[in-house]
């Protein structure tokens, strides 16, 4: 292949320094965007056939013949290319290759020089190997190609990639490779050149790929993955690229959990179906990419979007709540929030390079470390744009997961909102107009309805001791709340007493979830001092099912009830949800209460006192 550097037009262009930042500074960790942006260009490339867009990610380790092609036959004259680190890769005998291949998409059609027309419209190659952030105008996508390239140099350490596609050019399956590379300016004889460099066929300054089964030559030779039969689609291989300080293995399992935090929508089926299928490996071994329920609370925010797939399902989807988001003026459906209760599940340690205790260490692949109160944002795309922080869950133990989607009609004010890493939505980049009202509107009513339902209550400001709901902080479990639906927590008449006289104290001292034979339980342990000159205390008790941090509901799981009472420390018999007795003791008492739970419920404990007289 012939090295073709790009000599600076005599009216002006874009160096390559200016090529690195598009991409601005991005929050993500540089592979987290690359799963992202690539998967994104994969998304928008698919052919609407009904099956899945394939898309892996393969990490190699590359065996000398594979070191050799690059170096003899690909990227020649590497040890002239200034600004990067190409040639000394490529000497490495240790050398890695990320490949990132799709299957069921278009490939790179179109013409191979930015300057030529093409009657269909299609401008695939050029825009994604030659301009840079090119806008993709097809509609309804996730990205630009400009943008989504360029995060491949980024995560390259020899700031390089190798492309290799398969379209329908002109009626006919044709084949295409090229090289790329971005350095720094330099001059050579009395040309100063931009710092962009491409390895093709000859054509002058032009870079022309190699086609045919030439490309397909080549591109055995240094690893890429095969077309069979007629599939088009396309491969690109990054050289050398920059693992962030994790091994290949932590890499490619930090790759793997990228995917299930950034893309779980496209992995969540759908008519039996799912819109892609994608694979991450390391040295031909699979590395599995876990699912959404095997890693919370991303089984909240699955819960959620399969609630906005199947328009709501309330019968199905424990505390499931729906509200639609609108815009008043311009008038408009901006698109349906779905928020979930979750049970709070301990987190999966994941060997993926991140250390919580050290700060030197790279970050954890998942979007969410702590406790869940977020929305992830969608558009029609259906790729995770962000996950926005809502109010956080009214009591310990407890969280939230949301989705909101963007209705169609309104995905390009969306997009327009997006920067080029496309993980926020900001209305300020919009030039005032409808679209960013409604974006604007949008970002504004989600949140005011987050607050509606999970923003703590004022407390009154005095509170009956003689009847204390007792909900255990230290529980990692909850029930799934069904706001508005259950029949609430019963509001007991207050028990008239004497003017002046006190009542009984209880303080609720320890909880804690159990085994019991059979089933799961929960324990609470409290502390009851009878009323002064009292002779001694009638305790009624009762448990249930917690609603939402603010009502229960008795009926709500089946497998409730309590199962023994403890009065300093002897055993009362109970039988069903409810239970009352009297106790003579005029100094305080212990009272244990066990309860009997499904999984996925926090017991509320109710108790009330009163004195005998």
């Amino acid at each position: 292949m012939r090295w073709i550097p790009e000599p600076k037009p005599p009216s002006g262009g874009l160096a390559a320094e200016g090529f690195y930042k598009l991409l601005g500074r991005p929050r993500l960790d540089p592979l987290t965007v690359l799963v992202r942006e690539t998967a994104q260009n994969s998304w928008d490339a698919r052919i609407k056939n009904g099956d899945p867009v394939l898309f892996g990610l393969q990490g190699w380790q590359l065996d000398r013949n594979e070191r050799a092609a690059l170096l003899e036959e690909v990227f020649v004259q590497a040890d002239e290319v200034k600004g990067t680190h190409l040639a000394s890769a490529l000497d490495d005998s240790g050398l890695i290759g990320l490949y990132i291949a799709d299957r069921n998409t278009k490939g790179l059609g179109g013409p191979l020089q930015a300057d030529q027309v093409n009657p269909a419209g299609t401008y695939d190659w050029v825009d994604f190997v030659l301009n840079v952030g090119e806008a993709n105008t097809q509609g309804h996508t996730g990205g630009t190609y400009g943008f989504g390239k360029t995060i491949s140099y980024v995560v390259s350490g020899a700031n390089a990639i190798v492309i290799h596609s398969r379209t329908y050019h002109q009626g006919r399956l044709e084949t295409r490779l090229i090289a790329c590379a971005i350095g720094e300016r330099f001059t050579r004889g009395d040309k100063l050149f931009t710092g962009r460099h491409w390895w093709g066929e000859s054509g002058g300054d032009v870079p022309i790929p190699l086609t045919g089964p030439e490309a397909d030559r080549v591109a055995n030779l240094i690893g890429m993955p095969e077309f069979v039969g007629q599939d088009t689609g396309t491969n690109i291989l990054v050289v050398a690229p920059d693992l962030g300080g994790r091994s290949p293995e932590q890499a490619m399992r930090f790759i793997a959990e990228s995917v299930t935090w950034h893309l779980w929508p496209k992995l969540t089926p759908r008519r039996g179906q799912r819109a892609m299928d994608i694979d991450v490996s390391w040295n031909g071994v699979s590395v599995t990419i876990p699912k959404p329920e095997d890693r919370p609370p991303l089984h909240g925010f699955a819960q959620a979007f399969q609630a906005l797939l199947d328009d709501g399902a309330p019968d199905t989807t424990l505390g499931l709540r729906l509200d639609d988001i609108r815009c008043g003026r311009p008038r408009a459906d901006i698109g349906v929030l779905a928020t979930v209760p979750l049970i709070h599940r301990d987190r999966v340690a994941v060997d993926d390079g991140s250390d919580p205790d050290d700060s030197e260490a790279p970050q954890p692949a998942a979007a969410i470390t702590g406790i869940c109160h977020h929305v992830a944002l969608l558009r029609t795309p259906e790729l995770v744009v962000d996950y926005l922080e809502g109010p956080p869950p009214p009591e310990g133990g407890t969280e939230w997961a949301g989705v909101f989607r963007a209705r169609d009609e309104h995905d390009a004010h969306f997009a327009a909102a997006e920067p080029p890493t496309h993980d926020s939505w900001n209305p300020e980049l919009l030039p005032k107009s409808s679209g960013r009202t409604i974006v604007n509107v949008g970002l504004r009513e989600i949140k005011a309805a987050l607050e509606n339902r999970w923003a703590p209550r004022k407390k009154p400001a005095h509170v009956d001791v003689a009847s204390t709901a007792l909900v255990a902080d230290e529980l990692s479990h909850l029930v799934g709340a069904v706001d508005g639906r259950g029949k609430g927590r019963r509001r007991k008449e207050r028990v008239p007493t004497k003017p002046g006289l006190a009542r009984p104290k209880i303080d609720l001292t320890f909880s804690t979830p159990i085994e019991l034979t059979g089933g799961l339980g929960t324990l609470a342990r409290l502390q009851v001092s009878p009323a002064p000159v009292s002779r001694g205390t009638n305790l009624r008790f009762s448990v249930a099912a917690a609603l939402d941090g603010s009502a229960a509901d008795p009926d709500l799981d089946p497998h409730l009830s309590l199962v023994e009472v403890r009065v300093a420390g002897r055993a009362v018999e109970v039988d069903g949800r409810t239970g009352e007795l009297t106790v003579d003791n005029v100094g305080p008492f212990e009272l244990e209460l066990v309860a009997q739970r499904g999984a996925e419920t926090t017991v509320l404990f109710d108790v009330e006192a009163e004195p005998i007289r």
